[in-house]
């Protein structure tokens, strides 16, 4: 029996050490065992403001929902800047792998050999039918989705109640047209409720709209949909009648001119200088603050149309989100995993609201109506109404050119030769037509 018992604690003492060396072993095996690599990406984008914080705590919430990816993001300046950024980039080998850009550069970065298109990488996992039409329309050439919508925006009214009141005019009762434009912002002038009826900035982004708003296309083939554009018809009647309204209504001192840029005719319109302004749907929730402070009461409405023609756009502005080629496949894949996310309803639902865009999944309009934000705060309703009422075709589906900042450049260099009286707007867009036809014949050539 000594014997057995002997033999029983040698035998346990042997399978304890094996225990020991086989769970010491195994613990050494998962020290050596590589841990996974995190994959981390760049993302560049072109918003300025309050925006960057509220785009860096989208970015924060991503990473923590998607624990293998890291995103490092940045601003990079105004989509022009961001867009010198990243070509500058791609040639030394260190592209972001997502970079913003706004609507207009479609027709470059599919040129330009430097992007994925995200349907290339989504392989059928996207169900592009869950985001609103006339969006996923304006970034699909030849049947295919190029980049990932993500900040969508039209111009819409903003127009001060309050100082409406003061001049006597109906509060609830916006100009739709561009004769009642006119004869609210005179009757604003003369009540002396504001020094002036309306102000927008110059851009060539109104001008643009007014085509589609007219059902006019900005170039030929289509709007450049059915083939590369030749040229730009914008010294035609439309084109024409745009300007002379336009220039005229700052001769009769009812519109201000406050320049180029994105600042100083919201400056005019917070400050009280013009009781009516022509904006961007973006701007919504930074006049909504504004007025609040000063405790004033804030309308918006659609674009006014001229008065003998119905209404057919507006187009969307605003940006994208592009995946830049040449990066190893999971770093490509966590991109698209990012701009996916950032287009999901729940995300697209914050950003609505911190900015005024209006969100591109129709899932994150349902949300919003259930919750009843329309109802409660009725001028972020306008852009969505507004669209709702664009009639499907080229002119609202927006133009396709290579040559679009430039082209913009030589509209808005044409309306200051107007405003200075150096030239008719016929003078003057004859001029820019001539001009921006050798800049398509000379890009097409590139391509050919």
């Amino acid at each position: 029996m000594k014997n057995w018992t002997a033999g029983k604690k040698i035998l346990a003492g042997i399978l304890a050490i094996a225990v020991v060396v086989v769970v010491g072993i195994a613990i050494f095996q998962l020290q050596e065992e590589p841990v996974q690599e995190v994959s981390q990406i760049k993302f560049w984008h072109a918003m300025s403001g309050k925006r960057i914080e509220l785009l860096k705590s989208l970015a924060e919430d991503f990473e923590k929902t998607h624990p293998g990816i890291k995103v490092d993001i940045q601003y990079t300046g105004s989509y022009n800047d961001t867009l010198n950024k990243t070509i500058a980039a791609t040639k030394a080998g260190e592209a972001p792998h997502v970079f913003q850009l706004y609507e207009i550069g479609t027709r470059q970065m599919i040129d330009g050999g430097m992007i994925m298109p995200i349907d290339d990488i989504a392989k059928g996992r996207i169900n592009w039918d869950d985001y609103i039409d006339v969006v996923i329309s304006y970034y699909t050439v030849d049947g295919k989705v190029y980049s990932m919508p993500f900040n969508s925006s039209t111009p819409i009214l903003f127009y001060n109640k309050t100082l409406f009141k003061k001049a006597g005019l109906d509060p609830d009762d916006p100009p739709d047209t561009w004769g009642k434009v006119e004869e609210k912002g005179k009757q604003i002038v003369d009540s002396k409720a504001a020094e002036y009826g309306v102000v927008w900035n110059l851009h060539s982004w109104y001008f643009e709209q007014y085509h589609a708003v007219m059902g006019r296309d900005l170039v030929n083939n289509n709007n450049g949909r059915s083939g590369r554009p030749t040229k730009v018809l914008v010294n035609e009647t439309p084109g024409v009648r745009i300007m002379k309204w336009w220039t005229e209504m700052e001769k009769k001192k009812i519109f201000v001119n406050v320049g180029r840029g994105w600042s100083n005719h919201r400056k005019s319109f917070i400050s009280g200088q013009s009781a009516m302004m022509m904006s961007s749907t973006s701007d919504v929730t930074m006049m909504e603050n504004a007025f609040s402070e000063k405790g004033w009461d804030l309308g918006t409405a659609y674009i006014p149309r001229p008065d003998d023609t119905p209404r057919t756009g507006p187009i969307i502005g605003g940006g994208t989100l592009w995946i830049t080629k040449d990066h190893p496949p999971e770093e490509l894949e966590a991109a698209f995993q990012f701009v996916k996310w950032m287009s999901e309803p729940v995300q697209q639902v914050r950003w609505h609201k911190g900015t005024g865009y209006f969100p591109i999944h129709k899932g994150a309009e349902s949300l919003l109506k259930d919750e009843g934000w329309f109802e409660k705060f009725p001028n972020f309703a306008t852009a969505f109404q507004q669209l709702r009422d664009s009639k499907p075709g080229t002119p609202t589906q927006g133009a396709l050119m290579g040559i679009f900042p430039k082209f913009r450049d030589l509209v808005q260099t044409a309306f200051e030769e107007v405003y200075q009286g150096n030239k008719t707007p016929q003078e003057a867009l004859d001029e820019v037509s001539e001009k921006a036809n050798k800049d398509l014949a000379k890009y097409n050539s590139l391509y050919q």
